[in-house]
């Protein structure tokens, strides 16, 4: 019995010993798994982290080993309405969107400036036969497409959903068919925004935002070139006084549109003759007795009254009508899809609206007015090429004069009644 005491006393002391050792033990182990349990979710968010940078690594890589064949399509010398299809087609290939569309600035026409604010019009859509209608607009300031364009960033649906964006976003209309693009990369060269490259739906895995940046930049240099280009054009075929075409762009023209005419003409032999798609028809005018309104009132102020006729003739065309100075005080007008009796109302409604302008010193011509006469061709009744149009009208130009100026004619034909003309004028296309 007295052997059994130092036993269980020495057990005792190790029970109490050991137990808090074992509880300890216990308390780290739980430590341990709980540190294990938290660890874990880190791990794999750190591995799906590493799978996206090397998704974004591998998109990245293959979209700049692919890019420079894609830019050699868009610096080839494409024409500015050739860009828009041409960035579309890149956008496509690179990020398999299910919907894309590619903005362009507007121009804007000298007397439309500051009344409306300037506007994007869709000059490109994927898919074709989408709600995305080429010719739809937008406002360049209101909205998120504003918002892109007018910051000048690429924006994604999560920067434009952050608090900071979403509050600098002015109220507006959004784009039919396509009202929340996931991303939006605004065309922007020299601080000028040129239009906008919208994607819904990218497919791709990667950095999307990253390769649309990449076009965007390239595809705003391409615009800016061929606008330079345009404008340079533009400019050596625009009359220096008048701002109108000048002679050799109208006879160009006027060739280009008599052989177009020609071949729809033939295309559509089988239907009816004369339909709108082969009918052209010009008008030649001059102002009557322009050299006495030279003689008593100078160069200087003839002059200005050749650069109001023709501001005011060019804002009564239609915009498919091409309309320029033919030399010294002699104008042409080309009207496709016209006849003649649509155009000889056309050519009279211009004359009027020039015999009722108030041009300065028009009291001092013989007739107490700034007036013009004119004659109306049609192709190909009246001629069958350029040249042939031409003299018809120039020989009804001369007649309308023998008959007592400011009057249109048709060649070799009376002028048509008012309400002819009127009718004709509601059927041109």
């Amino acid at each position: 019995m007295g052997s059994s005491v130092p036993f269980f006393l020495g057990l005792a002391i190790t029970a109490g010993v050991l137990i808090p050792l074992l509880l300890r033990f216990r308390a780290s182990a739980a430590e341990a798994r709980a540190e294990s349990e938290a660890v874990g979710p880190q791990l794999q968010s750190l591995r799906r982290t590493n799978k996206q940078l090397q998704d974004d690594l591998g998109f990245l890589t293959h979209f700049l080993k692919d890019y420079p064949r894609l830019a050699r399509e868009l610096y080839s010398g494409l024409g500015e309405r050739q860009i828009p299809g041409v960035l579309l087609n890149i956008v496509q290939r690179s990020l398999e969107p299910q919907q894309a569309a590619i903005l362009v600035r507007r121009e804007e026409r000298a007397a439309d400036r500051g009344k409306a604010p300037p506007r994007l019009v869709v000059t490109a859509a994927y898919p074709e036969g989408a709600a995305v209608k080429k010719g739809a607009e937008v406002p360049l300031e209101t909205g998120e497409i504003g918002f892109a364009a007018e910051a000048q960033i690429v924006v994604n649906r999560k920067d434009l959903q952050a608090e900071e964006t979403a509050s600098q976003i002015k109220p507006g209309s959004v784009l039919p068919g396509l009202p929340e693009p996931d991303i939006i990369a605004p065309l922007v060269f020299d601080q000028e925004t040129l239009g906008v490259i919208l994607v819904a739906k990218p497919r791709k895995s990667g950095d999307p935002k990253a390769a649309l940046r990449l076009v965007a930049q390239s595809g705003a240099q391409v615009l800016h070139t061929a606008a330079q280009v345009s404008r340079m054009r533009l400019t050596a075929e625009m009359d220096g006084l008048t701002r109108v075409f000048n002679k050799k762009h109208m006879e160009q023209t006027l060739n280009e549109r008599v052989y177009r005419a020609a071949c729809a003409a033939y295309d559509q032999r089988g239907g009816e003759r004369g339909g709108p798609a082969g009918t052209l028809s010009i008008f030649l005018f001059d102002i009557d007795h322009f050299k006495n309104y030279n003689d008593q009132n100078g160069h200087l102020a003839g002059d200005k009254a050749l650069q109001e006729l023709a501001a005011l003739t060019q804002s009564l065309v239609r915009k498919d009508d091409i309309f320029g100075r033919f030399g010294g005080e002699e104008f042409l007008l080309i009207l496709p899809h016209t006849n003649a009796t649509q155009a000889l109302f056309a050519a009279e409604k211009i004359r009027t609206a020039i015999s009722k302008h108030s041009f300065p010193f028009a009291e001092k011509q013989p007739l107490g007015v700034i007036s013009i006469s004119g004659g109306v061709a049609e192709y190909p009744q009246d001629g069958l090429d350029a040249a042939g149009l031409l003299a018809a009208a120039d020989g009804a130009l001369y007649k309308a004069k023998g008959q007592g100026r400011n009057r249109t004619m048709a060649a070799a034909r009376e002028p048509a009644a008012p309400a002819a003309g009127a009718a004709g004028e509601a059927a041109r296309p």
